[in-house]
């Protein structure tokens, strides 16, 4: 094929694809208010798990908003692919209902057949998702604060989320191999201890700064709760050491982890196991993220030497001593 007519067949692929995105603009314009009409429409950046999109709209009076449309990219079956959108939607109006700053719930649509995945609409929330560009004291202890009333939000009115209560077997598919990592699986086999006993919370599944939007430093926005689930608290803490530790160093995870455990106590040992998970798992997947070679290697060496420092733990303390009033270490 020659260059011209490859340059031909891109824009074809462009034209088609723009055409595309336009055709499911207005169909989710018109579950929402026919009143209001398409501005203009563009993809935006990240989504891994799902395609976003930002529409601008405006009634015939000048009235204008803007609402965000997320779209599973492919799942393995449409009925999966419906039942999560469903979910994400359904605990999104629950938490809305409940005072919290998720982002307004607007439409959903479960039907397949003309654009291929389900999808649903929500308000947009203006403001930044940079955690260091402001009062990054302030931030952490009103980001700390944030997850400590997700963990406290009442449950029973929530439809049913996935269960997240043990790492284990999963973590074993992420474990690097060497003498520790050994020693760690013989301790985890057939440990009571693995399983969350204590009493299930509500988990955002993936609480990090990119997920949060800021308006000066007050936290407007909470998003992306498709790894929703209900179970260990420890969990979520994990998680958000991790990434605040990618981005800053130990001291910053350790104010952030200060502010959470005056609000709610800490199961140093299960935030351990959990640890050795999301690092795990971090290294497992990273490379599919999308980042730059460089910060990958850097994200790689910290997520190592976190790990290991959270297996060492593992090992070492036992979790029914272990007390919860001091903070972890790393």
């Amino acid at each position: 094929m020659t260059i011209s007519r490859l340059y031909h067949h891109d824009l074809i692929l462009i034209w088609h694809t723009l055409a595309m995105d336009s055709s499911l603009y207005n169909f989710a314009i018109s579950l929402i208010d026919p009143k209001m009409r398409l501005v203009a429409g563009r993809r935006l950046l990240g989504g891994v798990s799902a395609d976003v999109f930002l529409l601008q709209v405006k009634d015939h009076q000048g009235y204008r908003a803007q609402w965000v449309l997320r779209q599973n990219k492919k799942a393995d079956t449409q009925t999966a692919a419906s039942i999560a959108i469903s979910r994400e939607y359904e605990l999104a109006h629950a938490l809305y209902r409940q005072g919290f700053c998720v982002p307004e719930p607007l439409a959903v649509c479960l039907d397949t057949t003309e654009f291929g995945e389900p999808f649903w609409v929500m308000a947009f929330i203006s403001g930044s998702t940079d955690l260091g560009d402001g009062d990054l004291r302030a931030r952490l202890e009103a980001m700390a604060e944030a997850l400590v009333q997700i963990h406290k939000a009442p449950i029973s009115a929530l439809k049913k989320l996935p269960s997240r209560t043990n790492p284990i077997p999963e973590l074993y598919d992420y474990l690097p191999s060497g003498a520790l990592w050994s020693q760690l699986r013989r301790l985890l086999s057939d440990n009571r201890f693995c399983e969350y006993s204590g009493t299930p919370s509500l988990l955002h599944g993936d609480f990090w700064a990119g997920n949060l939007i800021w308006d000066q430093d007050q936290l407007v926005g909470i998003l992306d709760w498709e790894d929703a689930a209900i179970g260990d608290p420890m969990c979520d803490l994990a998680t958000a050491r991790l990434e605040i530790l990618w981005k800053f160093d130990d001291a910053t995870a350790q104010q952030f982890t200060k502010h959470y455990a005056q609000r709610l106590p800490i199961d140093r040992w299960r935030l351990a196991l959990w640890q050795v998970f999301v690092g795990s798992a971090a290294l497992k997947f990273m490379g599919d993220w999308g980042l730059d070679a460089k910060v990958v290697n850097r994200m790689e060496r910290c997520s190592k030497t976190f790990i290991e420092s959270s297996a060492q733990q593992v090992v070492t303390m036992d979790p029914e001593t272990e007390p919860s009033t001091q903070l972890p270490a790393f």
